[in-house]
């Protein structure tokens, strides 16, 4: 194997399997107007599998009608519930244990890795004309964006927030605190300001990719279109129209307000770190916070979901009119997911199991519609299989493993378990999904054996309050998984 990402990489040879499902692609319809295919690449921030058609509370028509015109993935996990960790997996193909690259924003990434080869690379490399706008790896400017490594790299202006009131407080206490870090004074968590779309910046930035894919359609070369939302990241900010879908009232708590015993505390985000930085934080941790910030926050979810569906409904539309659509695979994922409440917390940060579950829908040209896999996919996934449907060779150094077969027969089996990790300073959470079950082991990062576990039945106990470690049949056969996915993940 050669070393990470290796530019002048070895290809991985052609399995007789991978023959066969190339094969299948071809005999069941799976075409394309051009040598080969488009892609439209949509990430979303912060975004659980909170839609409508995961039969979620918020209201998502766009999404819901793309889910049913493709194939919806009811299992599919991030690799580490952070942003830039998780999002540098997906590009680079290789698990954050692998890099090292385990930090919320993976500063400096590109230096640390100059021979990384990048999933916009390669296919820029291989004929596509490549285009990234927004958060695709963390943040939408600077090195951390690999902007060398687009044929475009596309700034798109817009505001945070909209309302002066809403910065008011963080302002105040940025200059009673000039040595300060300003971004540890941020402003409130939530914004209602009646305006259009497009004053908030995914909504520019849906309205400005919706133009660029017209413009890219009128092209002979074959294009690979990144486009990235922040919202539901915090602040939640959106406009009106889309809190007013909402009666506040509805909106309560979830049941699972508790942790497993045996979680450990240093595990837990209790305090909710990234939301604490806001002005309108309550106490010290979310059990002080009110009845109705806790309906407010709920509440600017919800609202910040639309709105990312209005965004995204936009771009899809313009793939519609542009006439691309039938030659164009279209990739919607969220980064990792996010508690609403949640253990008695919000944000990620953690292994539990709402923070690690994500959203995937993909549409082939040609492929089933409306169809949905409880097979296990992985985020690391997404750069072979698009390898594969684009009639690439995988890179070598890509650890993910292509869910072609799902395509063409979603009841198919896929992996054994879905593996996660997520470090705690010098601790580290390593964790799977396997079956009905939830099993994770956290480690000093020295190494020695695991100083704690935990073990839960999501068929049973959805909401993850209860360890079964001790009573359990199951509990061999999901450790030496975990220790396998562990090493595997390594190497």
């Amino acid at each position: 194997m050669n070393s990470i990402g290796e530019k002048t990489f070895e290809k991985r040879s052609l399995s007789p399997m991978r023959n066969v499902l190339l094969l299948l692609l071809a005999l069941t319809g799976i075409t394309f107007g051009q040598d080969k295919p488009n892609i439209l690449f949509i990430a979303v921030d912060d975004l659980r599998p909170e839609l409508g058609t995961y039969g979620a509370t918020p209201k998502t028509p766009n999404l819901d009608e793309f889910a049913a015109s493709g194939i919806r993935f009811d299992r599919a996990y991030c690799n580490q519930a952070v942003c830039g960790a998780s999002r540098l997996s997906i590009m680079g193909g290789l698990y954050p244990t692998k890099t090292g690259e385990q930090t919320f924003h993976v500063t400096g990434w590109r230096k640390r890795h100059p021979d990384l080869l990048t999933l916009q690379q390669y296919f820029g490399q291989s004929g596509y004309h490549t285009v990234g706008s927004g958060k695709i790896y963390h943040g939408s400017s600077g090195p951390g964006v690999d902007p060398e490594n687009w044929d475009e790299w596309i700034m798109v202006p817009g505001k945070g927030y909209a309302l002066e009131e809403s910065m008011a407080e963080a302002k105040r206490l940025r200059k009673a605190h000039p040595k300060r870090d300003p971004k540890d004074f941020r402003g409130t968590t939530t914004e209602m300001a009646d305006v259009s779309d497009d004053v908030y910046v995914d909504g520019a930035r849906s309205i400005d990719a919706a133009k660029r894919i017209k413009k890219l359609a009128k092209q002979d070369q074959p294009f690979f279109f990144a486009v990235g939302f922040v919202k539901p990241h915090l602040p939640f900010v959106a406009p009106k129209k889309y809190w007013d879908l909402y009666d506040r009232g509805d909106f309560s708590m979830p049941a699972n307000l508790s942790v497993p015993p045996g979680y450990p505390d240093y595990a837990r985000n209790a305090k909710a770190g990234e939301m604490s930085k806001y002005s309108d934080y309550e106490g010290k941790s979310p059990k002080d916070f009110s009845d109705g910030l806790n309906k407010r926050l709920l509440h600017g979810y919800a609202a910040c979901v639309s709105y990312t569906d209005a965004n995204v409904g936009r771009v899809l539309d313009a793939l519609e009119e542009s006439g691309e659509a039938e030659n164009t695979i279209v990739v919607f994922w969220g980064d990792h997911g996010w508690k609403l409440g949640d253990h008695h917390s919000w944000c990620k940060h953690t292994n539990f199991e709402v923070d690690t579950r994500v959203p995937l829908i993909m549409r082939v040209p040609g492929n089933a519609t409306g169809a949905t896999t409880d097979s296990l996919v992985e985020l690391i996934d997404l750069y072979p299989t698009l390898c594969d449907l684009a009639g690439l060779e995988i890179p070598s150094h890509v650890q993910g493993k292509s869910f072609l077969s799902l395509l063409d027969d979603p009841s198919r089996p896929n992996r054994t378990s879905a593996y996660s990790s997520y470090p705690h300073g010098k601790k580290i959470g390593h964790s799977i999904r396997m079956g009905d079950f939830r099993y994770t082991e956290w480690y000093d990062k020295e190494g020695g054996n695991p100083e704690a576990a935990v073990l839960t039945d999501l068929e049973s106990d959805p909401g993850e309050v209860t360890n079964i470690i001790k009573n359990s049949d199951s509990l061999a056969e999901v450790r030496e998984e975990l220790r396998k996915r562990i090493a595997s993940a390594l190497k």
